[in-house]
């Protein structure tokens, strides 16, 4: 039994963001998991924790985000 860890490929990607009202949010490419949060601080800690489960990475979105919930 190898000690090595095994890598597992990134599925997806968590963006995380405002979206036109300032509002900080976190969603995946797919539309399956999305979150409005109080501040950065805690839109990151729940991208950072999901990534561990879905195997994601984490990016910071450069434009604003738009909600699929809210359509």
């Amino acid at each position: 039994m190898s000690s090595h860890p095994c890598l597992v490929p990134h599925s997806s990607i968590l963006l995380v963001g405002q979206d036109r009202k300032g509002r900080w949010l976190v969603q995946d490419e797919e539309g399956l998991i999305e979150g409005f949060f109080a501040s950065r601080e805690t839109a990151l800690g729940f991208a950072r924790s999901e990534s561990e489960i879905h195997h994601a990475l984490v990016e910071i979105s450069t434009t604003p985000l738009i909600s699929h919930l809210l359509h």
